[in-house]
């Protein structure tokens, strides 16, 4: 334990730049199984007071047990700005489950996902820096999947991305902006040049999620025939379904950018029904040939996709997908 003291305030000052005060353990009249699972911490953070959360056994530990927990373990009667699970190291799997529930963590070393300390690094740079977004914008969004499919192997300007996924130089500024200001990725200035730097798919996918939206803006039904072939890419449950032992849907799901889909709107008719030869084309916000790879889109975006799909069967499919290629 002592160990891991010394490692969290040493990471704590080394990513947010902050004094932290590892406080002692507070006693709490809980059942036996949580003080088995968990140790209740004082935590200082600059001038702002957390409850570090520490996790005993990080083997048994599941994301949704801890949200039934959470009102057990925290003092309602002491005003604190929040908590932060603290742990020695975390499944993969289960930092992800963190992310996307919103839930603070630290794991000294690895990764920190903390918004609310990340409002007070903001704070203490000054008005004058860069602000966080809640949602990248798509050219952003664009960036962060180009890394997250192997497209970003070596530090790389601005000017250069702006080459590869068509877009403007300045906007790719703006995206490194948002990267950084955001705390997503690892953007550094080299004389008169910004550079983001690579990072592990697996780190960069825990830290981007939370930042991230659906790629489909809106979804028509076409005849299949309209749609040349060299631009069917193929998206949704059609593309999971490539990837997994899903059944493919009986209308065709593809994916067409906003540039396209204008070469071919004029001269297509929306169907409102599902008719014999339809399928359904998804206009996506940034061009999802960018990234496809045998004529299927990437997998992250697919997730994100899908993420609010209610299907089961579609939810299981999704996270077998994406546990295959974080762990390529």
């Amino acid at each position: 334990m002592e160990t891991l003291s010394h490692q969290f305030v040493e990471y704590i000052a080394k990513v947010a730049g902050l004094p932290a005060v590892w406080g002692t353990a507070v006693s709490r009249n809980m059942p036996q199984y949580l003080n088995q699972q968990y140790v209740l911490r004082k935590i200082i953070i600059g001038k702002r007071r957390f409850w570090g959360i520490l996790i005993k056994d990080t083997t048994s530990f599941r994301p949704a047990a801890f949200v039934k927990h959470l009102r057990q373990l925290i003092p309602s009667d002491i005003e604190f700005d929040g908590y932060c699970l603290i742990a020695e190291g975390l499944p993969g799997y289960t930092r992800r489950r963190l992310v996307e529930r919103q839930i603070s963590f630290v794991v000294p070393s690895q990764q920190m996902f903390w918004p609310a300390l990340g409002l007070a690094i903001q704070a203490r740079r000054g008005k004058n820096e860069l602000i966080s977004v809640e949602v990248v914008s798509p050219a952003t969004q664009a960036v962060l999947v180009f890394a997250l499919t192997g497209g970003i192997s070596n530090p790389v300007t601005p000017k250069a991305l702006a080459a590869r996924l068509n877009y403007t130089p300045m906007t790719m500024s703006r995206a490194f902006d948002e990267i950084e200001s955001s705390q997503i990725g690892t953007v550094e200035r080299k004389g008169r040049e910004r550079l983001l730097f690579p990072e592990s798919v697996e780190h960069l996918w825990a830290k981007a999620l939370p930042y991230m939206r659906n790629p489909v803006r809106e979804t028509v039904r076409i005849a299949e025939r309209g749609l040349p072939q060299n631009m069917r890419v193929a998206a949704g449950e059609t593309a999971l379904a490539q990837q997994s032992m899903l059944s493919s849907p009986r209308e065709p799901i593809y994916a067409l950018g906003r540039k396209n889909w204008k070469k071919i709107a004029a001269d297509i008719e929306e169907i409102p029904v599902e008719d014999e030869g339809t399928c359904l084309v998804q206009l996506w916000r940034y061009d999802p040939a960018l990234f496809a790879s045998a004529e299927c889109v990437d997998p992250f975006s697919l997730y994100l996709s899908l993420i609010d799909e209610i299907d089961e069967r579609v939810k299981i499919a999704l996270e077998e997908m994406l546990e295959k290629f974080l762990w390529l």
